[in-house]
């Protein structure tokens, strides 16, 4: 094959590259809608589909192998949202056949995945808190979800009120961060956690609208947690 012929081709793959991409959320609102409609098969095919085409675009050899990492965090977040529930309505279709709990758990991990550290991974693991507690008594594989809740909380670098108030290098937010990690060893640290994130995080939202108030609140906040990493280092 000659050089010319050769780059005629790779232009080519890269145009039909480029309209499955255009075409990919359109494929992903069709998934969703089978799904809603306990069309498992097709939605899955769909779901498949729309993954297939992030995977090709960022070269990795399958689906699974897709990662936060590849996406801008602050261009993609509505894409890594979707993508994170993709994986979730892939793991729930997995779930109902025992056949396919490889399957599932590979969705389940990347699930997982999408949601540490993202913006909206307050409002995922709440989601998966609930569907938790709904299935608790039904799920095949309700201990796989609680460990997947567990990690959300485990793996998350998120501290918000801390990030809030000090640099993101700063040794009393890894203080902060190391004292979290003990907390979750407690019999009542994850649930305490679990709350800490679902209030603060929309508290920090609030306040980065509001520059006077988000000012007030470092200012009252910051002597606090400097005093709580300051004892946390000196005990630990």
């Amino acid at each position: 094959m000659s050089e010319s012929q050769e780059q005629k081709d790779k232009q080519k793959r890269r145009l039909a590259l480029q309209a499955k991409y255009n075409q990919r959320i359109t494929i992903a609102k069709n998934a969703r809608e089978l799904f809603l409609n306990k069309d498992y098969v097709n939605a899955t095919k769909k779901y498949t589909e729309y993954l297939g085409i992030l995977a090709e675009l960022n070269d990795v050899e399958d689906i699974y192998h897709l990662k936060p990492s590849m996406f801008d965090p602050n261009k993609d977040v509505t894409e890594l949202l979707l993508i994170s529930h993709v994986y979730w309505e892939m793991a729930r279709i997995n779930e109902m056949t025992p056949k396919l709990q490889a399957t599932y758990k590979k969705c389940l991990t990347q699930f997982v995945k999408f949601t540490i550290n993202q913006p909206y991974q307050v409002f995922n693991s709440e989601m998966l808190r609930k569907y938790i507690k709904k299935n608790k008594n039904r799920s095949l594989q309700i201990g796989m979800l609680n460990e997947a809740y567990s990690q959300i909380f485990v793996q998350s670098r998120k501290c918000y009120i801390a990030t809030h108030c000090f640099d993101e290098t700063s040794p009393e937010l890894h203080n902060l961060r190391l004292m979290k990690q003990d907390i979750l060893r407690l019999s009542f640290g994850e649930r305490f956690v679990e709350q800490y994130y679902k209030y603060s995080s929309p508290l920090v939202t609030k306040l980065e609208k509001r520059p006077l108030t988000s000012r007030l609140i470092k200012l009252i906040a910051l002597p606090t947690l400097k005093t709580i990493s300051f004892l946390y280092k000196k005990v630990f």
